[in-house]
């Protein structure tokens, strides 16, 4: 249906009368005539002016037509195609990439015309524009239907999308829970599941868990989690390798039924750099893959010894226990600058040297009103440079003296008076995220913290830097306040932590060292463990690094892309975007040497193709005016892993619950006769009305102007032919 208007810029009676003005001035203008002429002749000539005066009245009104159409738009379908290694496998009972390509067969996808967009999917999504079974290549290395779902999100509204369907076997590896992004996406979705729901017979390393940085000579606990399906019994060999050489091996006896099992293995590292640990299971005749029987992880060991600078204002009991939770770690030595009254100290001041090889510097009550200025400015110093700062209050604290050292901290002092409170942490379970507040890895870490003894305070307020965290406010009277108790700071490569209380000795004293004192061993020393965790979290940075380059992760699949990733920065941190910056790949048959493309803002990229399995190790290199700059380095691995093996059953449940709170539906490949009469009979599947306007600017168009001038030409030369010019 298409509807015309037509309008002007003022009333259509104002018009008529400015018409009839035109009329009135052209009667009046041949009311008399040089010479006379015939009243016939008067006559045309009145009604060319007339003509002429209206055409451009006309114009000046801005005349406009309005056309509105309606049409009809067809409901559309968008069909997302599962394009990853697992559609193409064989599990428990079934083969996959013939039960895909059936069901691809059996779904009459022509019955939607050309209303229908079809996309496949794995690690990205692709729009197929020419559609047949035999394109799928089902070569992706992962998963990722959250994906799908935000591409098909994009287009939904401008074409129409009324209804979703999804072939998958629903075992996504990659990117965000799809649930989420096919609630937000407002359609139903038709999910066919592709697989056997039932767990088949295999056995896999699931996870290899341990810390991302270990110290030369010091144990550390590495857990590898085993799953078996399918296997009455049996045993397993478990083996741990360290750079490919074996560490040590354990043996699993296999339970019926699906079972999980945890091996624990003590690693201790012999060397610093980059390690590659593997966790590895024996075979079992009869499992369905073997290539899910190997993980892989990089840690950082760094060398066995770490030097703490500890700069105290005064002895006390915080200094004393904190010396001897330190000292009891082989792997720490403190370097202790207690200050006395005056500006001296016990023992020798520190010195620059002192403090630019310590690996953190910890202030306990420090700077005091005496203390010299020179020592503050070789801490802010080394502070500049990258060196974390750990501060812990006390009530001789001189915050006026501390100012220098403020941009370094996690805070700002906005007041403090000496006045002293009992105060009690408050800690909120999003805290324990953080690496220093764990202190059992439980849910129970947050009624550790909160049932621990009093501590003191002065009356000091803080204001938290915009990228600091506040890990624990504090309680008054068992009154929750919010002000900071507790705080960390990590910013580009500074980082720096912050207790704005005193008297910690309480928390081991009255504490740990209570309940050791009635027998229960067992209770958790939070003292001894929040600051081994504090100190680690400090010092496992790499200070002063101002290029840093590394890949996307470390663990790759066969056929994907490597991508680098660069940062330059100055020495104020500010980005650098005019670095050279190169990284030389080695490992592989033979060197590769590859240029990053600068991105602004300091940052570097790179992708890498075609590199086949097998460990690498790179060495970048940025230099500014052809003068070198910074290097770094680091490892990764291509085909350790595949994990799409990972999942091996469809994820029926997953699947059902997305069609379910769509308003869709589930099938598997025998239910496929009723799907498209399902799709068309859904509430919402149907066309939508398309208005349309168009404006066609009258005033606008040559020929009226040319026509006014036209019909002055003819009166002119009517004029001028009987002698009236």
């Amino acid at each position: 249906m298409t509807d015309y208007t037509f309008g002007l810029s003022a009333p259509w009676w104002f018009l008529a009368i400015c018409i009839a003005l035109a009329l009135g001035l052209s009667l009046w203008a041949y009311r008399v005539t040089i010479p006379p002429i015939s009243t016939g002749r008067k006559s045309v000539l009145v009604a060319l002016r007339t003509l002429a005066l209206s055409l451009l009245l006309f114009i000046l009104f801005e005349p406009i037509i309005s056309i509105i159409s309606v049409e009809e738009e067809p409901p559309r379908i968008a069909v997302l195609l599962d394009n990853s290694q697992s559609m193409a496998m064989k599990d428990a009972s079934i083969d996959r990439r013939a039960q895909y390509m059936q069901a691809l067969r059996s779904i009459d996808l022509n019955a939607f015309g050309d209303n229908k967009y079809v996309f496949s999917f794995d690690e990205n999504v692709q729009f197929v524009e020419r559609f047949t079974p035999d394109s799928l290549r089902v070569d992706g290395q992962t998963t990722n239907i959250g994906k799908a779902f935000r591409a098909v999100f994009t287009d939904a509204e401008r074409e129409n999308i009324r209804a979703v369907l999804l072939i998958t076997d629903g075992a996504f590896n990659a990117g965000e829970n799809p649930l989420y992004n096919a609630e937000l996406l407002g359609r139903p979705v038709f999910a066919v599941g592709i697989g056997d729901s039932t767990e088949p017979k295999d056995i896999s390393v699931q996870s290899l868990i341990t810390n991302e940085v270990a110290y030369v000579g010091t144990p550390l606990p590495v857990n590898i989690n085993v799953k078996s399906s399918g296997f009455d019994e049996g045993q397993v060999t478990v083996v741990l390798k360290d750079n490919g050489a074996e560490i040590s091996r354990q043996t699993v006896n296999l339970r019926t039924g699906t079972q999980t099992y945890t091996t624990v293995f003590e690693y201790k590292p012999a060397q610093e750099g980059v390690r590659k640990l593997t966790a590895e299971v024996s075979a079992i005749e009869g499992e369905l893959t073997t290539k899910n029987n190997t993980v892989a992880d990089f840690i950082k060991v760094l060398k066995n010894k770490r030097t703490i600078a500890l700069l105290a204002g005064a002895p006390s009991p915080d200094v004393s226990f904190l010396r001897t939770v330190l000292g009891e770690d082989p792997n720490i030595t403190v370097e202790p600058y207690i200050q006395k009254k005056d500006a001296e100290f016990y023992g020798a001041p520190p010195t620059a040297q002192s403090l630019a090889n310590a690996e953190a510097i910890v202030l306990v009550g420090f700077p005091i009103s005496s203390t010299p200025t020179s020592v503050i400015e070789l801490i802010k110093k080394v502070a500049d440079g990258g060196k974390p700062l750990f501060f812990i209050a006390a009530q001789q604290v001189d915050y006026n003296r501390l100012k220098p050292l403020e941009p370094y901290l996690p805070f700002t002092v906005t007041a403090s008076r000496p006045q002293e409170l009992m105060v009690m942490a408050d800690v909120k379970p999003p805290a324990l995220g953080h690496p220093s507040m764990k202190i059992t890895g439980t849910d129970n870490d947050a009624t550790l913290w909160n049932q621990l003894p009093p501590i003191f305070r002065t009356e000091t307020f803080v204001k938290p830097k915009p990228e600091a965290e506040v890990l624990a406010t504090l309680r008054v009277n068992n009154a929750p306040l919010n002000e900071p108790l507790i705080l960390s700071r990590s910013l580009q490569n500074n980082r720096s932590f912050a207790i704005l209380g005193y008297g910690l000795f309480r928390w081991k004293l009255l504490g740990y060292a209570a309940e050791a004192a009635k027998g229960r061993a067992e209770a958790p020393d939070v003292f001894s463990t929040f600051f081994g965790n504090s100190l680690r979290w400090l010092t496992t940075q790499e200070q002063g690094k101002f290029v840093r380059i590394r890949t996307s992760k470390q663990l790759y699949a066969n056929g994907e892309k490597v991508e680098f990733i660069g940062q330059v920065y100055d020495a104020s941190y500010s980005p650098v975007d005019n670095a050279d910056v190169r990284v030389k790949i080695t490992g592989g048959k033979e060197p590769r040497d590859v240029v990053l493309t600068a991105l602004g803002g300091g940052r570097y990229t790179a992708q890498v193709e075609g590199l086949p399995s097998g460990d690498y190790a790179f060495a970048g290199t940025a230099s500014i005016s052809n003068q070198p700059y910074g290097t770094d380095n680091g490892r990764f691995s291509i085909g350790e892993i595949n994990i799409e093996h990972f999942n091996l059953r469809m994820n029926a449940p997953l699947l059902h619950t997305i069609a379910d709170r769509t308003g869709g539906k589930f099938y598997t490949p025998v239910m496929l006769s009723t799907l498209v009469d399902d799709i068309r009979k859904t509430r919402g599947f149907a066309a939508r009305p398309v208005t349309e306007k168009h404006e066609l600017t009258l005033w606008n168009l040559v020929w009226l102007l040319g026509a006014a001038i036209t019909v002055f030409g003819i009166e002119w030369f009517l004029r001028k032919r009987g002698g009236m010019i």
